[in-house]
């Protein structure tokens, strides 16, 4: 019998690479669009899956003015290295983001993959 997999993205963290600025200073709406970009192409790598492999990786992804990514990284680790390696290519996979309201900009995700 196949396993629930359950998509959860616990929450999108903001702050100004430039400027220490709280989350609530970036743009509602932005912040909105950013995490349905990272929801819509959030999966489940199928080794994992397998292994049963779950967990919580939190990424931070550098964003030029423009948008487009400059860095991504893995600043906690899911203690699988196949959820780790997933978490920086779902930011890969989306390659532009919407213009930050605040330049330059260091967008902290954590993403959680977790069979049910």
């Amino acid at each position: 019998m196949g396993r629930l997999v359950s998509t959860v993205l616990t929450g999108l963290f903001v702050a100004s690479a430039l400027v220490a600025a709280p989350a609530a200073a970036q743009s509602d709406s932005w912040s909105r669009q950013v995490q349905a970009l990272v929801k819509a192409n959030y999966s489940y790598p199928r080794s994992a899956e397998i292994r049963g492999e779950q967990g919580k990786a939190v990424i931070r992804i550098t964003l030029s003015p423009d948008g487009k990514i400059g860095d991504v990284a893995v600043t906690q680790s899911s203690g699988s290295a196949i959820l780790d390696r997933e978490a920086v290519r779902i930011a890969q996979r989306i390659g532009q983001f919407p213009t930050p309201p605040r330049g330059t900009t260091s967008v902290v995700v954590p993403i959680v993959w977790q069979l049910n």
